[in-house]
């Protein structure tokens, strides 16, 4: 496994988490306070159980926060989200920082283990702003902490067979 701390990309892991549980992230303070859209083919929703799923051509938007994914999947038993994983080919996000700078990432899965803060990245993996870019089969990312692991990783339900090498290309700022 790999580990850093990188701050450029904290950025982006905070901001798509922005929208799924509405917590104030480095991205454009403005958007936290923008209606969240949700557009799909279908949706099913049951308070009760706790339990909301969005699927065929989900797109997202608050403010400059736009994600696009097959399917999205939240699971809140007594109203408290617990889960939420987006599934797609690939899921896409992207989203505007304070400082105008885009940030974007993909993954054909992501699950966002709320009570846990941590955000996990399976299947082509990446995650870029400006010129610098992230990618590997599997990305966690703890939004408590910003530490950042990636790697191949075995994931239930998923391919553990999956090969890989993390790559990251970095551009220096103090030029």
């Amino acid at each position: 496994m790999y580990k850093q701390n990188l701050n450029p990309l904290n950025k982006s892991f905070i901001a798509l988490a922005l929208v799924l549980f509405s917590a104030p992230s480095f991205a454009l303070q403005g958007d936290v306070t923008k209606p969240v859209r949700i557009e799909a083919d279908t949706i099913v929703f049951n308070k009760a159980k706790g339990f909301g799923k969005y699927s065929g051509n989900v797109v997202i938007v608050q403010g400059s926060l736009q994600i696009r994914a097959s399917e999205i999947e939240i699971k809140a038993p007594n109203s408290s989200i617990e889960l939420i994983t987006a599934k797609g080919s690939p899921v896409r996000f992207q989203q505007t920082m304070d400082d105008g700078k885009v940030a974007k990432g993909q993954a054909n899965l992501l699950r966002y283990a709320v009570k846990e803060k941590k955000l996990y990245l399976d299947g082509s993996a990446e995650l870029s702003q400006n010129n610098d870019k992230f990618s590997s089969q599997h990305i966690e990312y703890s939004t408590r902490t910003g530490e950042l692991k990636a790697g191949v990783a075995k994931v239930k339900g998923q391919n553990t067979k999956a090969k890989g090498r993390v790559s990251a290309i970095f551009y220096p700022t103090n030029k």
